[in-house]
């Protein structure tokens, strides 16, 4: 853009110039005055033909820690010296996201574009706060270029509202070096909660500081297992406002996790972990869940402590496999922004160009098909990093579920009943029924604001 104004201002002082040789040798103020106008003409045209250079100035409301910040900002810098006619401003919130896109809603100042996840998006599409992009889609031919499963919590009564740029999804960590030691076979991606558990109660040895554990389910991913373990019986209904904790299902998986720490104690419970100190990075837990996200820390917290590799969920024989949440980030164009062609030009870059996605690795998993499929990607290692099962990231898309996460259940009333009833403070059945009840209560005010 300096370049073009450097340019232009030398062209005027040019034309200047030749109208000073032009008022010297001719002495009628008639004849003076004729290239004047021109040269005022000239000036409006290229003020006119500037400010169409900059035709939409967007604003990008989004999270993230720095690194995924930082990345953000260096795709949307390139895609800015691309393209003279927009220009797109992130507006990055580290912490209270929520809290500021409530604010922007609320005083009509909505960004332009805005980050949504597949769990939380749904209410927003519900509101008519965002453009559905199926026309822009079907228009540049993008109906099947990401992977399967991705698009689930991004849609609502059959129209799209958001594209894909990142996901990830939870797969088991398994120390490989204390299976081998202990003769215990070393899990498969079509492994049974039979082999989970035996491995399990396999590996649990010792006892106070020096006690080994099978499996460490001692953090936050006891409370995301224990809202949906079994495939169709989460703990409630978004779209018919409805608590679901009083089924069968339900009642199933939240007993599995409870007797994995009263009965067969091969993890200790959420209360115990700040004794126990650490996670799988100390060798202390043969196994954990976790996600994509936990591979960086994991390779340069373990080093060459001990060999580890990642595994899908195991299979319950009547429910299948367990379920896992899927994050996907993506996003959205606000309804009431002018610029909704322009919006998509900077959403299809981030989403659907290889240049981006074959990037994404370095803050989260690409979902665009071409990317992912290509063998290149799949048996790339980052540096430093030990050799893992790649495969495992997209194969645990099959188990993976979005949709609406209401962290006033999961946090207010989830978490605080199972950390009772993990303790034993409490016994399952009055554990089902203050989540049903209590969570009901808070459904149906929700429903009244």
């Amino acid at each position: 853009m300096q370049r073009k104004k450097v340019k232009k201002f030398l062209s005027l002082v040019v034309m200047l110039a030749a109208m000073s040789s032009v008022l010297t040798g001719c002495g009628s103020s008639a004849e003076q005055t004729a290239p004047t106008q021109e040269s005022d003409s000239a000036v409006e045209a290229e003020s006119k033909e500037d400010n169409a250079a900059v035709a939409a100035e967007l604003r990008f409301l989004l999270w993230g820690n720095q690194k995924e910040i930082e990345y953000r900002e260096k795709w949307t810098n390139q895609f800015n010296e691309a393209n003279d006619r927009i220009h797109v401003t992130l507006e990055a919130i580290p912490e209270g996201f929520h809290d500021k896109l409530t604010l922007q809603i609320s005083s009509d100042t909505l960004a332009d574009m805005v980050m949504i996840a597949g769990d939380f998006g749904g209410e927003y599409f519900k509101e008519g706060l965002f453009t559905p992009l199926d026309s822009y889609i079907e228009a540049d031919g993008l109906q099947d270029v990401w992977v399967d499963g991705v698009m689930d919590g991004l849609s609502y009564n059959g129209s799209v509202y958001a594209a894909p740029t990142s996901f990830n999804a939870a797969f088991i960590f398994y120390n490989k070096t204390m299976f081998e030691e202990n003769n215990v076979p070393l899990p498969t991606n079509d492994w049974t909660e039979e082999d989970f558990m035996a491995a399990a109660k396999a590996l649990t040895k010792g006892e106070g500081e020096d006690k080994v554990w099978g499996i460490d389910l001692s953090s936050w991913w006891s409370y995301e297992l224990a809202r949906n373990l079994y495939d169709g019986y989460k703990a409630w209904d978004w779209e018919s406002g409805t608590m679901t904790a009083d089924t069968q299902g339900y009642r199933d998986g939240l007993a599995f996790l409870t007797d994995l720490y009263q009965v067969d104690q091969v993890s200790p419970t959420p209360t115990m972990a700040a004794d126990i100190g650490g996670t799988f990075e100390t060798g202390k837990f043969a196994m954990t869940v976790g996600a994509a996200w936990d591979m960086e820390s994991f390779n340069s917290a373990i080093g060459d402590n001990f060999e580890w590799d990642i595994v899908t969920f195991p299979s319950n024989p009547t429910y299948g496999q367990w379920r896992s949440p899927l994050w996907t980030t993506a996003i959205g164009i606000s309804e009431k922004t002018p610029y909704k062609d322009e919006a998509w030009e900077y959403i299809k870059y981030m989403a659907a160009s290889e240049e981006v996605q074959g990037e994404m690795e370095n803050i989260g998993l690409p979902t665009l098909k071409s990317i992912c499929e290509d063998e290149a990607f799949m048996t790339s290692i980052p540096d430093g990093w030990k050799p893992f099962n790649k495969q495992v990231y997209f194969d645990a898309l099959d188990y993976s579920v979005d949709g609406v996460v209401l962290n006033e259940i999961k946090d207010e009333i989830i978490k605080v009943e199972c950390e009772l009833l993990f303790a034993g403070e409490q016994d399952l059945d009055t554990t089902l029924e203050n989540i049903q009840t209590k969570g009901q209560l808070k459904l149906d005010r929700m429903k009244e604001e």
